[in-house]
């Protein structure tokens, strides 16, 4: 498997696709995964501010008071990533409601999860959690020959920002629960797949 990244394509063709950069991909398959723009064009005209999404603050108040937003429509400020996020996925809209109900009861819930998601691709599970955004890269395991690996990416700290894994669902799990207590990593140790995540947390 070749994994891609910041690869425009240009066209599908009928024996595969071709690159913004003219290299050709031969496929029998091309799979296209989209996001989903929110429909939130009833909402134009209103008090309700929007920004991709219903902007809403850290805990889905929107910009009119008494009134939440949730799921894939809600652009929250996360305080974990210093930045908005409008995550499409229905983890998402797991989690969101008893922030927002805390919310309209007048609580000071905080909502900031780590974003989650997941697939099954050809036979294997496919996790990702956190925010990779300028975050540097290390591999666990060998993408091009195990069945079985991980990629993880460090902020400029060593704090773990994100986590990718392959048929690995204790580093997702492991890195994810990391992510969230913010830890700094031993960035010698946490590129040894043998090595749990949980053990590769410096003092």
């Amino acid at each position: 498997m070749e994994l891609r990244l910041g690869a425009v394509v240009g066209s599908v063709d009928p024996d595969g696709l071709t690159l913004m950069s003219g290299t050709r991909i031969p496929a029998d398959v091309v799979v296209t995964g989209v996001g989903v723009r929110p429909a939130v064009d009833w909402l134009k005209g209103s008090a309700v501010e929007l920004d991709n999404g219903v902007v809403v603050d850290e805990h889905l108040r929107t910009s009119v008071p008494g009134v939440v937003a949730v799921g894939d429509c809600a652009n929250w400020w996360s305080r974990r990533s210093g930045r908005r996020m409008r995550v499409e996925h229905w983890d998402n809209a797991l989690g969101a409601p008893d922030t927002a109900a805390a919310s309209l009861l007048g609580e000071d819930a905080v909502y900031d999860p780590v974003p989650y998601f997941w697939s099954e691709q050809f036979g294997r599970m496919v996790q990702f959690a956190g925010c990779r955004d300028g975050g540097r890269l290390i591999l666990r395991g060998k993408p091009e020959s195990d069945r079985k690996w991980a990629a993880c990416w460090l902020t400029d700290d060593d704090r773990l920002a994100a986590v990718l894994t392959v048929d690995r669902p204790r580093d997702l799990v492991q890195g994810r629960r990391l992510i969230e207590a913010a830890r700094r990593m031993d960035v010698a140790r946490i590129s040894d797949p043998a090595a749990p995540l949980r053990d590769c947390v410096l003092p």
